[in-house]
């Protein structure tokens, strides 16, 4: 509790006895930020700003997994899992993950104050520059230096950066009347695909949420909000005291580092549709991924996956739907008639018997059966409260219903040597 109102009290909130109108927080000697951070100051043709170079050994563990989980995976799985231009693969020693600090959340006005690059450098070991504004003056440096240190035949690494970071920085490049390359390069956003194969359980995709209920990464003290920091931003250079400054350079340095396996987690559990230890959700969650991207066998797979282990009725009737909806698309319907069956008998709603009626009059043209799992289906919807789905229900099987009787009774009383009717597109 002693820590907090420390803290509290650095940021100028004083407990309720002790403040009055005017009085202001004790007066702290200001700190630079090269006095508080070991780090160099980057010379280049527009001047100077601060970088911060750190090193991290591969094998060193981000929660469950070691940064060099990223060095070892296909670079045909990345770029099918990241929707990349279809281009040769970019080598994972190329890409750079980069990660901004702001003073807002866009805009003309928002300047990105610290820029987090980092990538594996020739030694393997993996290698963060954070660039600081000491003052604003400097970001013409900054916007130099990100040029210098990503190259133009790789590609970045960014969580929401094709939404917020990139694009903030071009706009910032415009403005200085500066070229740059970075609207160029593949960008493998982590923050779609995250999204794609986690919300269905998880309640929020933020980064610091899939830190702690999937990569199992704690933060420390340290840390501090998102929110806050374009306060703090301000705050340091009113004060000139940097003191503040070193929780953002950790946020930001464990932002970066979290995104390495993170993109590690991601390019792994896309390139494995049977992956046994998936949870039933992440499971459909994959089948519906791989489907989207036109990956049909590996969509088969999670799918085949999931119902050998899924028990729980909604997502068995999920997991069936899915399939049979895909076989059906591939022309393998014959393949689906069992799946539609599971459907029927599992009795939660009317697609497995309509699917089946309309595969009984239309392929495997048994007028019969068509009827009889039309009237199984009716009955099924006749026992649901009043309600949109039971009128929708009623009104496409009863109309399937009268126009099965029809074709009955007038096959009845044809020749027998008439044909049979042809399908119908799109049955």
């Amino acid at each position: 509790m002693e820590d907090l109102r420390q803290r509290l009290s650095r940021l100028g909130v004083i407990k309720g006895d002790a403040w009055k109108i005017g009085q202001q927080p004790a007066a702290v000697a200001p700190a630079s930020i090269e006095s508080l951070i070991e780090g160099q100051v980057r010379e280049g043709k527009s001047g100077a700003c601060f970088d911060v170079v750190r090193a991290f050994a591969p094998e060193m563990l981000q929660g469950e997994l070691p940064l060099a989980s990223w060095l070892a995976l296909d670079t045909a799985v990345i770029a099918r899992m990241g929707n990349l231009a279809p281009t040769s693969p970019i080598d994972t020693r190329r890409f750079v993950f980069l990660d901004t600090e702001t003073t807002g959340l866009g805009g003309v006005a928002t300047l990105p104050f610290m820029v987090g690059l980092g990538f594996f450098n020739t030694s393997d070991d993996f290698e963060i520059h954070q660039l600081f504004l000491r003052s604003p003056s400097e970001e013409a440096a900054l916007l130099d230096a990100i040029h210098d240190i990503v190259g133009q035949d790789g590609g970045l690494v960014t969580f929401n950066g094709r939404s917020f970071d990139v694009p903030l920085l071009l706009n910032r490049y415009i403005l200085a009347r500066r070229s740059t390359h970075l609207g160029s390069l593949p960008n493998l956003d982590l923050l779609p695909p995250a999204r794609r194969l986690w919300k269905r359980r998880l309640p929020s995709c933020a980064l610091g949420a899939l830190e702690r209920d999937i990569l199992g990464i704690p933060r420390t003290s340290e840390d501090i909000p998102g929110w806050l920091i374009p306060t703090l931003y301000q705050q340091y250079l009113q004060t000139g005291n940097a003191r503040e400054m070193l929780r953002v350079f950790y946020h930001n340095e464990q932002d970066i580092l979290s995104m390495v396996v993170l993109a590690a987690r991601l390019t792994s559990t896309f390139g494995r549709p049977d992956i046994a230890e998936l949870p039933a959700d992440d499971r459909l969650s994959m089948a519906r991924w791989y489907e989207s991207r036109g990956l049909l066998a590996e969509c088969e797979a999670a799918y085949r996956a999931a119902l050998d282990e899924i028990s729980e009725t909604s997502l068995r009737q999920e997991a069936l739907t899915g399939l049979a909806g895909l076989l059906k698309r591939s022309d393998r319907r014959s393949e689906a008639v069992q799946l539609w069956e599971y459907l029927a008998d599992l009795r939660q709603d009317t697609t497995g018997h309509e699917e089946l009626a309309k595969y009984y009059e239309w392929h495997d043209v048994d007028l019969p059966q068509a009827l009889r799992w039309t009237e199984q289906g009716i009955s099924l919807a006749e026992a649901w409260r009043p309600g949109l789905q039971r009128t929708e229900a009623l009104c496409v099987l009863k109309r399937r219903h009268e126009r099965l009787v029809r074709k009955i009774t007038n096959r009845a009383q044809s020749s027998p040597d008439e044909p049979d009717p042809q399908p119908s597109a799109g049955m």
